[in-house]
């Protein structure tokens, strides 16, 4: 257990400092900031025009997890590619160490900037299309929105994972994202969509969180969310443990052949 934790606070530590010099002030403030905030108002816009203060206030809420979950599965599937991209992935191989807590340390930054992106949106956009949404109802709702970004890493796991011998891992991560975006009830309510359709968006992270995150803010307590946030929960775990033997079994493949540079 003392490994675990060891590795951990070394992954932790690296992931920290990847970030440390990836957001600097000019990165923040012209890219990150102006996309997460413009993108969310983009289709608030288009909310309120269709429906009024009511679907953009659906929308705010719709955005403001899509635009967390998003982050979260890029950075999560960077977090595996960063491996083959900096070289270090045939240490990693080679390595008797447990790859786990140190990949887990690592996507900690990814996961908690990700949480700043909803407390950015909701702070800058719930006074202009949110006015009914009170610091209550949006902390009520926030252990949700927690495990919810959880349930996308996971994806972002198994996406890098499964990526890792090509050069599509960014391709596939924005597919990922725009299918959920459609297919989560982001914009507009999942039962818009044909049966089909719905069946991808409740197999995919999100839309269940979303769903309890909604009901809740209207005023629904833990106990009448609970089927949903279990089946988030599951779908994060199952998407986890995918990612898992995906990973190891590229590792352990490259272990017996030797190849450890096939990355």
């Amino acid at each position: 257990m003392s490994q675990w934790i060891q590795l951990f606070r070394s992954g932790a530590r690296t992931g920290w400092s990847n970030i440390a010099v990836e957001l600097t002030p000019a990165t923040v403030l012209g890219s990150r900031i102006p996309r997460t905030i413009l993108q969310a108002v983009f289709f608030i816009l288009i909310s309120y025009a269709a429906g009024g203060s009511e679907l953009a206030k659906f929308a705010l809420i719709g955005n403001t997890m899509h635009a967390a979950v998003f982050h979260s599965v890029i950075e999560m599937s960077v977090v595996i590619e960063l491996e083959k991209w900096l070289g270090t992935m045939p240490y990693l191989i080679a390595s008797p160490a447990n790859w786990f807590p140190a990949m887990m340390g690592r996507s900690l930054a990814g996961y908690v900037e990700g949480l700043v992106r909803i407390l950015l949106v909701l702070l800058i956009l719930v006074p202009f299309f949110g006015a009914d949404l009170t610091a209550l109802d949006l902390l009520h709702a926030a252990p949700i929105f927690f495990v919810t970004v959880a349930s996308a890493s996971a994806l972002g796991w198994l996406s890098g994972a499964i990526s890792l011998p090509t050069r599509w891992g960014m391709l596939i991560c924005n597919t990922i994202g725009y299918v959920m975006m459609l297919t989560g009830g982001v914009n507009f309510p999942v039962t818009a969509l044909p049966p089909v359709i719905q069946w991808i968006g409740h197999i995919l992270p999100m839309t269940n969180g979303l769903l309890a995150i909604r009901a809740v803010i209207d005023g629904a307590s833990y106990a009448d969310t609970s089927g949903l946030i279990l089946n988030e929960i599951i779908i994060g775990l199952v998407y986890g443990a995918l990612a898992w033997r995906v990973f190891t079994h590229r590792l352990n493949v490259a272990r017996q052949t030797g190849n450890i540079e096939q990355f």
